[in-house]
């Protein structure tokens, strides 16, 4: 069994360069993944509590943003876990959130979210991002205060 190492650390909405080369680390090392959540007051999180929340037809009220990298049998992946419901592809359009062309989306469900499929050679950790800051501050129904905590999970 693989024993994982985890960096937690702050990103800033004018600065997230950390956040780049954690994706680009990510990237360049196979069974490694990088979350994202913006920071909330947490005195406004309003979370189904216990049993219930596995009957919900919603995901989490703050938004997750994930970043895979890419396996011997799978491609890397992004992705966005939010309680938005339904047609979240369509408000990250509206909302001016862009996705680069090359990306495939894999998946669009109200519970777990949206996740693309990228090529790696396709990975442009910027990209991969913007998308993540911008996504999960746009799904969040609590005011985001442009900061997140991220986290980078690899093989110890």
């Amino acid at each position: 069994m693989t024993s994982y190492s985890t960096e937690v650390f702050h990103v800033d909405a004018g600065d997230y360069t950390d956040l780049v080369g954690a994706i680009g680390s990510a990237f360049s090392n196979a069974d490694t993944w990088v979350n994202v959540e913006p920071v909330v007051d947490d005195s406004q999180r309003i979370e189904v509590p216990g049993i219930f929340a596995w009957f919900s037809a919603r995901g989490p009220q703050v938004p997750i943003g994930t970043f895979v990298s890419a396996g011997s049998n799978m491609a890397a992946s992004v992705g966005l876990n939010h309680g938005t419901g339904r047609g979240a592809s369509e408000r990250l359009i509206a909302g001016g959130v862009g996705v680069p062309e090359r990306w495939v989306l894999k998946q669009d469900h109200p519970r777990t979210g949206l996740v693309w499929e990228v090529h790696p050679r396709g990975v442009d950790a910027a990209a991969v991002a913007r998308l993540l800051l911008e996504g999960t501050s746009l799904f969040c129904p609590i005011s985001v205060e442009g900061q997140w905590i991220a986290t980078l999970h690899q093989p110890s």
